[in-house]
């Protein structure tokens, strides 16, 4: 029997905001020996039939997945939708209703930007976009190619987050909405990055009166000590433990592909809950073989 290697369960392609193709994503995930990887494009699903087919043959087991991003007590907070059916009705329209108000949101931007003096080549952006969903991040990479920006930090910092002159606020789910949502399409809700959030504890403490199942302990934001802190949180409400590496692609650094990884013996519980929640859901068994 082939050894674990460990399962990276968070990363982006460019169905959402990554650089990298769901196929180049595998790719990856072989190169860095993993045996398992998660696609969990922001509010997207749709890039997961090119995941699956570019890892046939490869002996990578495949995760589907999808980063919702929700409002809770004004804190922005991303819940990981982990081994969801992708085809669950009221997910999957819901999901293309939000790909529309991205859409809409990033011509906004675009219009302000305009208005402050940068002007940026709205089909241009839309090209690099493509299937995926329109965000801020191809806005904060198109500013820096014009010369507006040095940085895609220094876009987000003065003209691209909330309260800056850019900022068009975008439709979320509510961090309710996106637990049952999650259930309902048989997968497990995650809460992640927990170290983003003012305060993690007051979130978990939602999110677990909402159903929550688990929580990313192992995140490439956080450091050693605050993973065990946030392994301590998760025992305390009895939830599930995740881990990613949030990758979305070069320059790699700490969040390259696999630099996050869960061990075999958590993997192991969350295929225990994740096949009863499908049960649950009437939604088609879990495959959760080797690809």
């Amino acid at each position: 029997m082939t050894a674990f290697r460990g399962a990276d369960l968070h990363c982006h392609s460019t169905f959402s905001d990554g650089l990298e193709s769901p196929a180049q994503l595998v790719g990856r995930g072989l190169d860095a020996g993993l045996s398992v990887l998660a696609l969990s494009d922001h509010d997207a699903v749709h890039g997961l039939p090119e995941f699956e087919a570019a890892a046939k043959g490869t002996g990578l087991v495949t995760v589907t997945a999808s980063e919702l991003s929700t409002r809770c007590e004004g804190d922005d907070v991303h819940v990981l939708g982990l081994f969801l059916d992708p085809d669950e009705p009221e997910l999957s329209a819901r999901l293309a209703r939000f790909r529309e108000d991205r859409d809409t949101r990033g011509n906004g931007m675009v219009e302000k930007l305009l208005a402050l003096g940068m002007p940026l080549d709205i089909a241009e952006i839309r090209a690099v976009v493509g299937e995926g969903a329109f965000g801020r991040p191809h806005i904060a990479r198109a500013m820096v190619a014009k010369g507006y920006v040095k940085t895609f930090d220094e876009a987000f910092d003065r003209f691209l987050s909330r309260g800056k002159p850019a900022y068009v606020p975008k439709p979320k789910w509510s961090l309710d909405e996106a637990i049952a949502a999650i259930r309902k399409a048989g997968g497990l809700s995650v809460v992640a990055h927990p170290i983003w959030y003012r305060d993690p504890e007051r979130v978990v403490s939602l999110g677990v009166a909402a159903g929550l199942d688990g929580l990313e302990v192992i995140h490439s934001d956080q450091d050693g000590q605050k993973e065990n802190a946030f392994a301590r949180l998760a025992e305390r409400e009895g939830l599930l433990k995740s881990a990613g590496s949030d990758y979305h692609g070069p320059p790699e650094g700490r969040k390259r592909v696999g630099a996050c990884r869960l061990d075999e013996e958590n993997w192991n519980r969350m295929v225990a809950a994740a096949t009863k929640r499908r049960a649950e859901a009437g939604r088609p068994p879990l495959d959760l073989l080797p690809r």
